[in-house]
């Protein structure tokens, strides 16, 4: 039995390195999608938040906020995988909602109006850049 075992793996590193290499491609196809899956969520609430409910839009706005660190995290993912500069805008686009929120809490006050056009403008322009980078992507092969 312990002969027919060798026989049909003669390196046993072999199968460590192509699980390693399975895990490793599994983890950067994940991390390639991540952020554009949450982009078209991200635009899509961003577009229509102003016809949303309030109740419902401060639970949503609590799902969809990223983290600080969530971001850098992927950016690093991002420079150790050597992924392109289309994921780092992708990684990117979604913490500007934050800044419109710091800006609106601690320098200037927004009215409800351009709080909307804020929110609407962000949400048009992640999914834009959803269109784009499809394009690019899939067309562009």
């Amino acid at each position: 039995m312990l002969k027919q075992c060798q026989m049909e793996n003669p390196d046993p590193n072999q199968g460590a390195v192509s699980r390693v290499i399975s895990i490793l491609r599994r983890v950067t196809r994940w991390v390639q999608l991540a952020p554009f899956i949450y982009l078209v969520l991200y635009g899509l609430y961003m577009c229509f938040c102003a016809f949303i409910p309030e109740g419902i839009a401060c639970l949503v706005d609590g799902i969809m906020t990223t983290s600080p660190i969530l971001t850098t995290g992927l950016l690093f993912l991002s420079r150790v995988l050597k992924l392109c500069n289309w994921h780092k805008t992708a990684c990117l686009l979604p913490p500007a909602s934050q800044v419109e929120t710091f800006v609106d809490s601690y320098l200037f006050t927004f009215t409800q109006n351009e709080i909307i056009f804020i929110n609407t403008a962000l949400g048009i322009l992640s999914l834009a850049f959803i269109i784009r980078a499809h394009r690019h992507f899939f067309n562009g092969r």
